[in-house]
């Protein structure tokens, strides 16, 4: 079943409305200087979050609106607002939770994860510093790398129901920079079509 037929599917058993805009989309959340936690808690607030650092304001999609989560992008910002390593050396899990369903339970996100994780595809074996989306950073060795895991299976997030991303690391050290969580693939917006 493709994404589109998933969607379709999930929204026509809920009662959700069909018509809609197809798009592509991407859902966006940055927690600002997290701190020394070993968990963190994406698509939960949004208070005091300008435009550049989420574009939702509420953690569920309107009533016109569905997704089909496609890949899921995580990155950490230190202080200066420079791009670091995701993670650094921390061992990590993600769980996606939509509805009162954790749909994701404890992903190990340490595959393809910069200079120190575990290449997930087996094509590469230097922990990812060959895969696509890497940035060498001027005058220096170091490649500077965001985390994206794709999904094999489509995750739906249905018009109004609630949805969080959750991170878990074995030790506590996200420190006063940004992290942010980026989820990507097909959707569904509102157009008016020809009602207004």
């Amino acid at each position: 079943m493709s994404q589109v037929q998933k969607l379709g599917y999930v929204d026509s058993k809920l009662g959700a409305p069909s018509s809609g805009q197809q798009t592509t989309r991407v859902l966006f959340n940055t927690i600002e200087a997290p701190g020394t936690t070993s968990s963190l808690s994406f698509f939960r607030n949004f208070q005091g979050l300008t435009n550049g650092q989420t574009n939702l304001n509420q953690n569920k999609l309107d009533s016109m609106e569905s997704m089909v989560i496609k890949s899921i992008w995580l990155a950490q910002f230190n202080s200066n607002g420079i791009l670091v390593n995701f993670g650094g050396q921390r061992q990590q899990t993600i769980s996606i939770i939509v509805g009162n369903q954790t749909i994701v339970k404890n992903l190990p996100i340490q595959f393809n994860q910069n200079g120190t994780g575990q290449a997930f595809d087996r094509l590469h074996s230097n922990a990812g510093i060959a895969s696509t989306g890497a940035l060498i950073v001027a005058n220096t060795s170091q490649t500077i790398m965001p985390t994206e895991i794709r999904l094999l299976t489509d995750i739906v997030i249905p018009p109004q129901v609630a949805f969080e991303v959750r991170i878990e690391s074995n030790s506590a050290a996200y420190q006063t920079g940004a992290v942010v969580c980026a989820l990507s693939g097909y959707g569904k917006i509102f157009s008016a079509g020809s009602s207004f």
